[in-house]
Parts: C-alpha cells; structure tokens; sequence
C-alpha cells in the first residue's frame, strides 16, 4: 500500500481477527500496529471458532472507536449469524462466505438480505475447478461474449449482488477479473446458471478444525 503511491483513503482494507486472538483486549490494536495503518475498512470475525462473541465485541469496540470502519462475519452459518444478532451493538455488515454456480447459498441470502448483510464469495471460481471452469453452458456464454468462462461466472456473482475476491497473483489473470463490466447476461442466461446449483462446496470446516484454529497462531503473513 505504501509503494503503490496511492491515498490511503482511496484503498479499501480488509482483514480478519483469527480465533486465538479474540480474548486478547489488544488484537486490533497489534494488527493495525502490524498493518501500519491508523484504520481498517473492514475487519472481520475469521471463523465461528472459540469465543467469538469476545471477538464480535472486541471488533464492536474498535468500530466506536473508530478504528473499523466495518465489521462483520466469515464462515458462519445462519444460526451462528443469529447468535451474534441477538447480543450485538452493531450488526454485521458483511458475510464472507463459500458462494459459486455449484454452491449458491439461495436460502441463507434471502435470510441475508431481510438482515440487509451482504454477502462476500470467496472461492468465487470455485477454487478453480476445472469441472465449473469447463461447464458448456458457461463455455457456450463465453464464446458469445468474447470472454472467458471464469469472467462469465464473475459477472454472474456481480448480477447475483455478491461481493467477490477471486484470489490470482498473476497480473494478466487480475486485469481480467475486472474485465467484466462491458457485458451483461440475460434474465435467461441467469436461470440457467441458477439450475447448476449442486450444494457442492470445497471447503467444509468440523468441530476439530475449529479447534485447532484456537490453538493456532498463524505467521503474520497469514493473519489475513
């Protein structure tokens, strides 16, 4: 951030709070001390692992403060999502979540959407695979538009009104991502992509993994 020349204020930051740090009264603190910046745009609860009620009120008190701008929830489900509704000062605005044409999350976005939170997808493309990446309804979409079958279903999330993050380290592959706007698919192109919905995900976490996610104290370059 501080190389790319770039106003601070025209950079949208966001992070997440990791499981063993909830209890700590500093955690926001030490990762904006670790993110050397005065304020996050939007910091959420990594996982509904631990004590994450600490968590939510350790983000709720930063957000007072005005150290977050945002706060809200990843990997939580729509009963965990009511927990934090019923105890909290400040609703979550955002929940990062596992969202593609094979995973869609129909119910709990209209539960989202009566919440007025907004959903993020990560693993957008789901997580690259080549099954979703080849479907001929989006190969047949792609060779109409002149794009590609990922851009295709990036465009999809965005007529969804899902915030995405597909995740790439290759600039080509990045500038492409954001190709998506001189396009649009039709009413009927969207039923289609709605039928391909399988409830198939490719992350799943267990009461085990969430443990050791308490336990864990992650690098910092993974405190993201």
């Amino acid at each position: 951030m501080k190389n790319a020349g770039i106003d601070r204020k025209n950079i949208f930051l966001e992070t997440k709070l990791w499981p063993s740090f909830y209890e700590q009264d500093d955690a926001v603190d030490k990762t904006l001390e670790r993110l050397q910046t005065d304020y996050i745009d939007l910091l959420l609860i990594h996982q509904p692992a631990g004590n994450y009620i600490a968590g939510y009120k350790q983000m709720e008190k930063a957000y007072k403060e005005g150290k977050v701008r945002a706060i809200g929830l990843s990997n939580f489900n729509e009963e965990q999502i009511c927990e934090i509704l019923n105890i909290c000062e400040v609703k979550p605005s955002v929940l990062q979540i596992e969202v593609h044409p094979y995973y869609q999350e129909k119910e709990l976005k209209k539960f989202l959407s009566h919440e007025d939170i907004k959903i993020q997808a990560w693993y957008p493309l789901g997580h690259g695979d080549n099954a979703l990446l080849n479907e001929p309804l989006f190969k047949s979409l792609a060779e109409k538009n002149g794009k590609s079958t990922a851009q295709i279903i990036l465009r999809w999330h965005i007529q969804e009104g899902n915030i995405i993050i597909p995740g790439s380290k290759n600039s080509d592959h990045i500038k492409d991502n954001f190709d998506i706007f001189d396009f649009s698919l039709t009413d009927e192109e969207m039923a289609k992509i709605s039928l391909l919905d399988k409830g198939v995900r490719y992350y799943t976490s267990t009461p085990e993994m969430l443990k050791k996610y308490v336990e864990m104290i992650p690098p910092v370059d993974e405190q993201k």
